[in-house]
């Protein structure tokens, strides 16, 4: 496909925006800000303590970038908690809700809203950052610091909004991917130096991605999956001869679009207990039972039954078998429990493949370079990026293919 893709020269300015914002992002991540010294960037290595799981993911919700005090130093993170807040207030805020409802003009006002709050986030960041890790320095230092790191964020999103606009891909995925592909190779070197060296170094990695290409496999086959039941159009007659008749469509269910977003905030629970403990499986158990339930909860929603039926009946459309309103109705609820309490199990057995991986490196205690959420970030990432970058590439490859038949 990059073979094709590289031909075309609009395709091809795609690819080089998309690499150089990539190259770009990186670069900011690893180059310091002017005025810090060998020293602060010492203390911040040790900012974490210990090497263990919140340390390594908040080195990959970074990119590494908060112990080098880079340019980008919170990476894609204010962006991302800025998205999740003004979602949360756009269910609480009237103002916010009503500008959700008015369309493009509403939506842009929005966005830019976000952008605005995750430059004040990272500058909030900033400023409890530079406390601790540059207790010495003067006002104007830290202030320095602070407005550039702010800064930094505002052009990580402008980099973010080039590859959304004139690249391949959602711009904050994107990047998001990048960091962890920078971030997470190390982790897994490390543990394999925890584990002992010599055949970890191998067996490790091997096992690690087995596990990420297991879950991103697993993920994307249960977000893709549907149901499709058939509907056949009701004929109707047009003096003797019917017109209509044979006509056949069909109804997608799905179930498993939401048992994904549960596992990254619930492996929280995780983290913080010592593997073996009555408290770590406790933990286990709580955190299976809570993607379990979300994705049972979230196929209950993707499809309105008594809706769908109604609107089948208004169009004289129907079911081959069932008849039309409550029935179809019923039978539409039944098979909307059956695809979403096996695309839930599914959910639980991945949510138990990261586990099984820590456990098979030596646990989740202060050693792990890396935990639970560390894993389920990388697959989560490379799930929600690749397969929109993919789909992007193929529709905008066929298009141009395409086009000269239309001409």
């Amino acid at each position: 496909m990059l073979g094709h893709l590289w031909r075309v020269p609009d395709l091809r300015g795609r690819l080089l925006v998309t690499l150089a914002a990539l190259v770009l992002f990186r670069l900011g991540q690893n180059l310091p800000l002017p005025g810090i010294d060998a020293a602060a960037l010492d203390r911040a290595a040790d900012l974490a303590g210990e090497p263990g799981p919140w340390r390594g993911l908040a080195e990959l919700l970074t990119g590494g970038g908060v112990p080098r005090l880079s340019v980008f130093a919170f990476g894609v993170l204010p962006a991302l908690a800025a998205t999740l807040l003004m979602t949360v207030a756009g269910l609480l805020v009237p103002r916010l809700m009503a500008l959700a409802q008015a369309g493009p003009e509403g939506h842009a006002r929005l966005a830019h809203g976000g952008r605005c709050l995750a430059v004040l986030l990272s500058a909030g960041a900033g400023a409890a950052l530079t406390y601790r890790m540059l207790p010495g320095a003067g006002l104007l230092h830290r202030v320095a610091v602070v407005a550039a790191l702010a800064a930094g964020t505002a052009l990580v999103l402008l980099l973010a909004g080039w590859i959304r606009d004139r690249g391949f891909g959602e711009g904050l995925s994107v990047l998001l991917l990048a960091q962890l592909a920078a971030v997470f190779p190390g982790q897994v070197r490390d543990a394999a130096r925890e584990a002992g060296g010599g055949s970890a170094y191998a067996v490790v990695p091997l096992v690690v991605v087995a596990a990420l290409v297991a879950m991103t496999v697993a993920v994307l086959v249960v977000r893709q999956a549907v149901r499709r039941v058939p509907v056949q159009a009701a004929p109707r007659l047009v003096g003797r001869a019917p017109l209509g008749a044979g006509q056949s469509d069909h109804l997608p269910i799905r179930g498993g679009q939401g048992g994904y977003g549960m596992m990254v905030p619930a492996s929280l629970l995780l983290a913080p207990a010592a593997p073996g403990s009555g408290w770590y499986a406790a933990a286990c158990a709580g955190y299976v039972l809570l993607v379990v339930g979300h994705a049972l909860l979230r196929a209950g929603t993707d499809l309105d039954a008594v809706e769908a039926a109604d609107a089948l009946k208004r169009s004289g459309r129907f079911v081959p078998g069932i008849r039309p309103g409550a029935q179809t109705a019923e039978y539409l609820m039944y098979l909307q429990k059956r695809i979403g309490f096996a695309a839930a199990l599914l959910m639980g057995v991945v949510a138990l493949i990261p586990v099984g991986v820590v456990w098979l490196l030596g646990g989740q205690g202060a050693g792990a370079p890396f935990g639970v959420t560390a894993l389920l970030v990388v697959a989560s990432v490379a799930a929600g990026t690749a397969l929109p970058a993919v789909r992007q590439m193929d529709t905008r490859l066929a298009q141009h293919m395409y086009a000269p038949l239309f001409r």
